[in-house]
């Protein structure tokens, strides 16, 4: 595998867009649910690339309680994936899926108001569905030109946006692409016909992102020993070869040191 760095003027090395698997994801599922997670997931995401297997699906030994959450606190799950997929005259896939959203383990979580032209059946609104409590939110856009996307992103507090993005600078080894006050985008690969993404929305102040305690974010990392030093939490190992920390909003990280120096993994578990 190729090495990665930052060059002075903040450009991408050639390793930074040739691994797919930078950032992957874990969902955990109760017991007897992950046959048929996995199966959702998978057919989402094979009308991208049916061998992208970004994402994978376990189970926890006993169910989980469900969480009573605050009411009067308005909160929403830090961590969702966005899928912009390309819009074509007989409304596949878009069309396909947004009803395939309608069917179980999927979920209806809630819409927001968006602007541009979307799709007859998303009149100027992104719904967001889910596939079990403490799992990510899931979407899909259409996209007229252009690849196609799946982006990562996470939710940040209003306060902790700035930390969170300077800690996600330093786990991923590069800066962000595109970037305003509110929100950034990293490019995690990227080939002819799509782009791996990842990012971070900033919410309006009094809005809590809830950490998903049901998921993991993985993301590949050189060095856990250079990295460890500039950690904003401190890192404590928890296994031989396995370090966790935290970021500024309590999401999880743990830090994975393989026997190959140059596979190197950082899992960020968004939840407490």
């Amino acid at each position: 595998m190729l090495g990665t760095t930052i060059n002075p003027t903040g450009e991408l090395s050639v390793w930074n867009v040739r691994d797919p698997f930078l950032v992957s994801a874990h969902i955990i599922a109760d017991p007897g649910e992950s046959d048929a997670l996995q199966q959702a997931i998978d057919n989402l995401l094979s009308w991208i690339h049916p061998d992208l297997q970004l994402f994978r699906v376990a189970e926890r030994r006993v169910p989980r309680k469900p969480k009573k959450h605050d009411m009067a606190v308005d909160s929403q799950p830090a961590l969702a994936v966005i899928l912009f997929l390309q819009e074509e005259g007989d409304e596949e896939p878009i069309g396909q899926l947004h009803k395939s959203f309608q069917r179980p383990p999927w979920r209806y979580h809630h819409t927001e108001q968006v602007h541009g032209n979307f799709l007859p059946y998303m009149p100027g609104g992104q719904d967001f569905f889910t596939l079990a409590q403490g799992t990510p939110l899931w979407a899909i856009r259409p996209v007229h030109y252009g690849k196609e996307i799946i982006r990562f992103t996470i939710y940040c507090s209003h306060e902790n946006f700035d930390n969170i993005m300077k800690l996600y600078e330093l786990i991923l080894r590069r800066r962000a692409c595109q970037k305003r006050a509110d929100f950034c985008i990293f490019l995690i690969y990227s080939n002819v016909d799509i782009n791996i993404q990842f990012s971070l929305k900033r919410l309006p102040k009094g809005h809590i992102p809830r950490p998903t305690d049901s998921s993991v974010l993985e993301f590949r990392v050189r060095d856990v020993g250079q990295l460890a030093p500039f950690l904003p939490s401190s890192c404590s190992p928890i296994s031989e070869g396995r370090w966790q920390t935290e970021d500024p909003d309590g999401n999880k990280i743990l830090l994975q040191e393989e026997h190959d120096p140059s596979a190197i993994i950082c899992a960020v578990r968004t939840g407490r």
